[in-house]
């Protein structure tokens, strides 16, 4: 009897470890099946929703975050508005400033524009003792490449015309721009200084002390324009030139000054540096160079003006580039080109609009794209998504100063398509965690 019941328990356990285990198999073959059809649906999610969902993942965690998120992607091929989450938000930008200042300069004075330094010299020079007889004026032009070299340049172009004796001056012309040092909403702490620096019309080194020192002088009284015309005297004395006065004594330096370039008398041209906008506008994007961004700034202030131009100019032209653009002028508010002021204000949506203007006119564009950093590869990109679909394929605008980051340009998407993008970070207190969700937010353009 007991056998029997023990055959009877052995036999009701194989049959439950029977249907537990075909259960088992049933279960596993299920969940392949689901896993096969969750995939083969994601594969078929049209690419504009999948990228919408994603985007919205990272807007709900924007949501949470202890940071405010401006974000605007547009699809250019398609020519419509693809997501937007605190589009319209008013923030500050940093140095994506210089995307409005860079498409505006290309838009006003166009991708063949020169800058041009030249110097001058009024009277006669005697044929008989090699004499300049008159004055040397430099007329600025806020070319932010001039170097030492530069100006020795300059020095031994006029020796090379027959100079050996001045009687005269050394002036500079600074009548391009106003007489302000900074720029609007500039911190007083913070200048002069490599990211603020002095903004004349006529500086060489940055208008850093002298050609051996990479500082800014600590003298209030120190004047760049001034340090100029004082190297290139020094320069000349240096190469042989004797510097008289009236009387026809020899003097030990060259009197310099400022004074505008006389309409009324003759004078003759000596010296020209030209520069290309397209040079300046790469260290702009690549680099962020604000002095580089401010020089712009002011020769689009130039144009149609010629003298005393001031910021007031500048937006001017901006704010006329961001109407054609279809961008609204509600709650923008631009202080400077750089984006170092405090006073800039504008939206995700506005960098976009005229990221989306800069691509529908080819001669904007072309000047504008290759001037931008490369993901993984240059400029203030280098370091940033080195890997995966965004590598090489952003070509976008950084901005960072104290408390927001910001990245705006252009990404290729999967699909061929090409995406304006804007991301402005505001309340963000460590710039990794704005890196961070930028990339996450290109990888997912990218994909």
């Amino acid at each position: 009897m007991k056998m029997t019941k023990i055959k009877a328990l052995f036999c009701l356990f194989i049959l439950a470890f029977y249907v537990g285990a075909n259960a088992q198999i049933q279960n596993d073959t299920t969940t392949i099946n689901i896993l096969e059809s969750d995939s083969i649906a994601k594969d078929t999610i049209p690419w504009d929703i999948a990228i919408q969902n994603g985007l919205s993942l990272m807007a709900e965690e924007a949501e949470y975050a202890p940071y405010t998120v401006g974000l605007c992607v547009y699809d250019l091929t398609d020519d419509s508005l693809l997501f937007a989450y605190n589009a319209d938000k008013v923030l500050r930008p940093a140095s994506t400033q210089k995307l409005l200042t860079g498409i505006t300069a290309l838009n006003v004075l166009g991708g063949e524009y020169n800058y041009k330094t030249k110097a001058y010299y009024t009277g006669n020079i005697s044929l008989r003792d090699s004499t300049l007889n008159g004055d040397v004026y430099i007329v600025g032009d806020m070319d932010p490449t001039l170097t030492y070299d530069s100006v020795c340049n300059m020095a031994k172009q006029l020796i090379n015309i027959g100079v050996k004796t001045i009687k005269g001056n050394i002036y500079s012309d600074i009548s391009m721009k106003d007489s302000l040092l900074y720029g609007k909403g500039w911190c007083w702490d913070d200048v002069p200084s490599k990211y603020e620096p002095y903004l004349t019309a006529l500086l060489f080194d940055r208008g850093q002390n002298s050609p051996a020192s990479t500082r800014y002088s600590k003298n209030p009284y120190f004047r760049p324009w001034l340090h100029f015309t004082k190297t290139f005297g020094d320069i000349l004395l240096e190469n042989g030139v004797v510097a008289l006065n009236e009387k026809g004594d020899t003097l030990e330096s060259i009197n310099y000054g400022v004074k505008n370039l006389p309409i009324k008398t003759s004078y003759h041209n000596f010296y020209t540096c030209k520069t290309p906008i397209d040079s300046i506008l790469k260290r702009v994007m690549k680099n962020s160079d604000n002095l580089y961004a401010e020089s712009i700034f002011f020769h689009i202030a130039k144009f149609n003006k010629k003298k005393n131009c001031t910021y007031k100019d500048a937006i001017r032209h901006i704010e006329n580039t961001l109407r054609k653009a279809g961008c609204s002028l509600t709650d923008i508010e631009i202080a400077d080109g750089s984006g170092v002021s405090l006073y800039n204000y504008h939206t995700a949506s506005t960098q976009v609009g005229m990221l989306r203007y800069a691509y529908l006119n080819e001669n904007i564009f072309k000047h504008l794209y290759p001037a931008l950093p490369v993901s993984g590869e240059d400029g203030t990109l280098s370091d940033r998504m080195k890997t995966g679909a965004t590598q090489y394929n952003v070509h976008a605008k950084t901005g960072t100063v104290k408390g927001v980051s910001s990245l705006a340009g252009y990404v290729d998407a999967s699909n061929g398509h090409i995406l304006a993008f804007s991301i402005i970070i505001n309340g963000v207190l460590k710039n990794k965690n704005g890196h961070i969700y930028q990339d996450r937010v290109c990888e997912i353009l990218a994909k």
